[in-house]
């Protein structure tokens, strides 16, 4: 559950994002080209939680016919990010550079689509910590993680 802090507060309900929030995420992804590179989609946020998806495609498999483990972590650290965002006031005054990560591997990702679904499971001021799962619609879970991120705010020009 979202905390609230001196910089803003979150008296939202849960499951409702402000206008800020939507607005912000929004531009966030639309202004990320890896995002629109992997073909990342957001499925759905909403205040601590994410859920997106990486449709299967040919061209992101590696050498033994599985989807890369890298193009895995950037699904895993964009979950994160979004479910993170979600629970800040205004994503657009801040960065949220990913400091730290850990993927659990647990089975290859084959011919489908991945799921991902990002928790914030603490934010304080300045440091975030995010638990992600990825798995497949039929809810094989392929991978887990946490992401730590730093919030940082935008300085104004």
């Amino acid at each position: 559950m979202p905390r609230s802090n001196e910089k803003g507060s979150f008296n939202q309900k849960q499951g409702e994002l402000t206008t800020l929030q939507k607005t912000g995420i929004k531009k966030k992804l639309s202004n990320n080209p890896v995002v629109a590179f992997v073909g990342i989609k957001l499925v759905e946020v909403v205040p601590g939680r994410s859920h997106l998806i990486l449709p299967h495609r040919q061209e992101l498999k590696n050498s033994m016919g599985v989807l890369q483990g890298g193009i895995l972590g950037v699904l895993a650290d964009v979950a994160g990010g979004v479910s993170l965002y979600s629970v800040l006031p205004d994503p657009l005054k801040v960065v949220i550079p990913t400091i730290e990560f850990k993927l659990n591997f647990l089975r290859p990702a084959g011919g489908h689509d991945v799921i991902a679904c990002g928790r914030v499971a603490h934010h304080g001021r300045r440091i975030a910590v995010c638990q992600v799962d990825l798995s497949t619609e039929a809810d094989n879970l392929l991978a887990t993680g946490l992401f730590t991120y730093m919030i940082k705010e935008i300085e104004a020009e």
